[in-house]
């Protein structure tokens, strides 16, 4: 009986380590394409609205975060892509971003081109030691003619003496590293217990 609980405690402690290997994979960033064809047909802009306040994630791409994420090729800014297009589909809006005000901290990259959103949010990449910000990104939103909207600001801000985040709820442990550790005590006390196998 213990080796059978032995054999499910090492295999569910590495089907966490490989879930969360998964989880620190970053997703790419598409860049937005403009369809020739469209533009003799097409030349209409995009509408963009006031954009929500940015969200931020870390390690396992939700917006349930700590205050030390420890996986920076997964951490970024959501600006929420709220454009929309009488032709073109949200998912193919792109969008450019420029520094509007502020300064961008270490570890925060801008990119260079127009992107496509990637689950609703553009991703703004920073990095896992970036313990403060506050500047304003310039948005403006493209659909697949080219057509340009016209521009909104969103303000990015994070204060580090807090250790809060907009945009972002406490942390709170996995309920799968909860299950690993109530097997392992389980294991335990049964072990210990006189008269058991």
């Amino acid at each position: 009986m213990n080796r059978f609980f032995t054999l499910a405690i090492v295999a569910t402690v590495a089907m966490a380590l490989r879930a969360d290997a998964r989880a620190c994979s970053p997703v790419p960033i598409d860049e937005h394409e403009v369809d020739p064809s469209m533009q003799a047909t097409d030349q209409t802009p995009p509408t963009l609205p006031a954009i929500p306040p940015p969200t931020f994630h870390y390690v396992d791409d939700s917006p349930d975060i700590g205050c030390a994420p420890s996986c920076s090729s997964s951490s970024f800014v959501g600006i929420p892509a709220v454009a929309t297009d009488d032709t073109t589909e949200p998912g193919k809006i792109g969008y450019r971003l420029t520094l509007e005000s502020g300064t961008l901290p270490p570890g925060v990259v801008l990119p260079t081109k127009a992107m496509d959103p990637t689950f609703d949010v553009v991703r703004v990449l920073i990095g896992h030691d970036t313990m403060s910000m506050d500047f304003t990104l310039r948005v403006v939103a493209i659909d697949e003619a080219g057509n340009e909207s016209a521009p909104q600001t969103v303000q990015v801000l994070r204060d580090p003496d807090s250790c809060s985040i907009a945009g972002s709820r406490p942390s709170r442990p996995g309920l799968g590293w909860l299950a690993i550790v109530a097997l392992i005590v389980t294991a335990y006390r049964r072990r210990r217990r006189p008269g058991t196998c």
